[in-house]
């Protein structure tokens, strides 16, 4: 998780979050962690909503529509005035009206912030992905590979699984487990042509356990397994492939065809 310098010790004007929403969500204050059992469930969720966007600001609308879309348009916005006073009561017990740091209003808007010290995986999975593409729009392999690498820690599982088949989740899991899968077909691409095929291997692994239907994923995976000199699981995977195939409808391959991946 990328972060500012942490402080040596925190105190009331120097106080930091950090958060976790893949693979489950996880709060800590201070760099402790937090018992939010008492906090009330939907609560809960307008802070999950909020982590899963932190540091960018969310127009109430947004929230209103994603957290109460039954009710009126101005008891949703009352139930929102409720829920971020209840959350900055917890995360800053004593703090005075608008004097909140962590959940800041600007304008209509809302936004979470984790202060000096803090961090978020979804800020950094964004960061690490951000930094491969400038890495390799400027030919610098190794530090793409390693900014592949930092996106794919930070990337633990699902966003917020606690949160089901929520409306809001929906769309948002669905596009940072897209790019997560297409950062690791790029990283077993890239670390096929640096000849590191066990390395591939592992990555274009990582890549289908999160879409087991990719393409390029299958691919690389085989290419990768005989270049290591393992035939007989590149057999295997070319098999597993060809079933995979055969029930999406399509027909049998033959060897691996180049492989093209797509940034993530």
């Amino acid at each position: 998780m990328i972060s500012s310098d942490r402080p040596a010790s925190a105190s009331a004007d120097h106080r930091y979050l950090r958060l976790w929403c893949f693979g489950g969500f996880r709060l800590e204050v201070d760099g402790s962690p937090v018992d939010w059992s008492g906090v009330r469930p939907r609560v809960r969720t307008l802070l999950r909503y909020l982590a899963a966007h932190a540091g960018q600001p969310v127009h109430r609308e947004r929230i209103t529509a994603a957290l109460w879309p039954e009710l009126p348009d101005r008891s949703a916005v009352n139930n929102l005035h409720v829920g971020v006073s209840t959350l900055r009561t917890f995360l800053e017990p004593g703090v005075a009206r608008g004097a909140s740091r962590f959940i800041v209003r600007d304008g209509s808007s809302y936004r979470l912030e984790v202060g000096v010290g803090g961090g978020s995986d979804v800020a950094a999975f964004d960061a690490a992905l951000a930094a491969a593409r400038r890495a390799r729009s400027t030919g610098d392999g190794p530090a793409a590979v390693r900014a592949l690498r930092n996106a794919l820690d930070e990337y633990a599982g699902d966003l917020l699984p606690e949160d089901g088949s929520a409306e809001w989740v929906l769309a948002d899991r669905e596009r940072h487990r897209s790019r997560a899968t297409e950062a690791a077909v790029l990283l077993a691409g890239l670390e096929l042509a640096r000849g590191r095929s066990r390395v591939a291997i592992t990555a274009a692994r990582r890549a289908l356990e999160l879409d087991g239907y990719h393409d390029d994923g299958w691919r690389l995976l085989i290419t990768a397994q005989r270049r290591a000199g393992d035939v007989a699981a590149a057999r295997r995977s070319q098999q597993t492939y060809e079933r995979v195939l055969c029930s999406l409808g399509v027909g049998r391959t033959g060897a691996p065809r180049p492989v093209h991946v797509t940034a993530a």
